[in-house]
């Protein structure tokens, strides 16, 4: 019965087993709330933009009842809105900053008085514009060290910016944002137990592509990742300069996602040459590559592949389907079925 209670009057429980002048009230929701907590509180979504008095005071009551926060394994944390307020003059903007900075104080220290009870927290996820958020050091500490905090997501639409922690059971970890390569090296480097990556650059075509090889600028010499699922979508390119730099860290890649402006040949060439047998791939590339289906010929195992060619697939690229089916077999299934080719020319190829 509990599951089909709306979510209003689950957090309606929550509040009153808090008043100690409705015994009989109290006593109610006391029980109620005891039964629903694990239901309440395995996904804790926090909008700071929303009653921002009325959610510290939430946040409060999270940690005062007992057993609360061990419950929460999901938390969602939300400020999508923009900052208020235009200052006009200097003096005004640093009224303005001191009381954005005093909020932000006050509620840091709040949420990591929370965190530190939440001690089956498994995945963050943080979306929001405020980029300041991310530099809440005491707060993304608390979290890194959670024994099974393991899935990592960052979406942030203002500018960038990075965490700076330590993520030591980090496992997996995705990141979209603009240009945000360069400050995500530092937190990718700084988890070594990451074996799933995305990465996703929401920045307009117009601009340059930026070069992928920061992804791991920032591991020390002679140490390398152990990514095993990668994905690099949006206004990426990997250049060939980037080779050299990525390949080492891809040795026991098995998924690739890729979704990018260009790749240069010599990265196919690189797996091939280092052995590096990819088993789940999806692409959408700019130009049949040859160098891509001599790839795929070198080895066998492949499991599911996707494959779009913006501008075409063409004769070529059926011939180079034919060599790869002979090799892969019927292993081979492609999701969704078929090869999706560019919307001007599209074709179904079937063996």
């Amino acid at each position: 019965m509990l599951l089909s209670l709306p979510v209003e009057l689950l957090e309606r429980i929550l509040y009153e087993c808090f008043d100690t002048g409705c015994k009989a009230i109290r006593s109610t929701c006391v029980l109620l709330c005891r039964l629903a907590t694990p239901i309440v509180f395995e996904t804790l979504v926090v909008d700071v933009d929303i009653f921002p008095a009325k959610f510290l005071d939430r946040l409060k009551a999270i940690v005062l009842g007992k057993g609360f926060a061990q419950y929460v394994r999901h938390l969602r944390l939300f400020t999508l809105k923009l900052p208020k307020g235009n200052p006009n003059g200097q003096f005004d903007r640093i009224l303005f900053d001191k009381r954005r900075a005093r909020k932000a104080r006050r509620l840091e220290k709040r949420l990591v008085t929370a965190v530190s009870f939440m001690t089956s927290l498994q995945t963050v996820k943080y979306l929001g514009y405020d980029e300041t958020f991310l530099e809440h050091v005491a707060l993304w500490d608390q979290i890194s060290y959670l024994p099974y905090m393991s899935m990592l997501s960052v979406c942030l639409y203002g500018q960038s910016t990075s965490i700076n922690s330590s993520f030591p059971y980090l496992t997996k970890l995705s990141i979209t944002g603009f240009s945000y390569l360069q400050s995500a090296s530092v937190l990718i480097s700084n988890s070594p137990n990451l074996s799933s990556l995305g990465i996703y650059d929401n920045g307009p075509s117009s601009t340059s592509s930026p070069s992928t090889s920061s992804i791991f600028s920032q591991y020390p010499k002679g140490t390398f990742s152990s990514i095993v699922d990668l994905s690099l979508c949006g206004n990426l390119s990997v250049y060939r300069s980037d080779v050299p730099i990525l390949i080492p860290h891809l040795s026991q890649l098995r998924s690739l996602e890729l979704s990018v402006g260009f790749v240069a040949s010599e990265f196919w060439t690189s797996l091939k040459a280092e052995r590096i047998s990819v088993r789940r791939l999806s692409l959408s590339l700019s130009k049949y590559e040859p160098a891509l289906f001599d790839y795929l010929c070198s080895y066998s195992g492949l499991h599911s592949l996707f494959l779009r060619i913006r501008t075409g697939f063409g004769k070529e690229g059926r011939k180079g389907m034919e060599r790869v089916h002979q090799i892969q077999g019927e292993i081979l299934t492609c999701e969704p079925p078929g090869l999706q080719f560019a919307p001007h020319n599209i074709e179904n190829y079937h063996r």
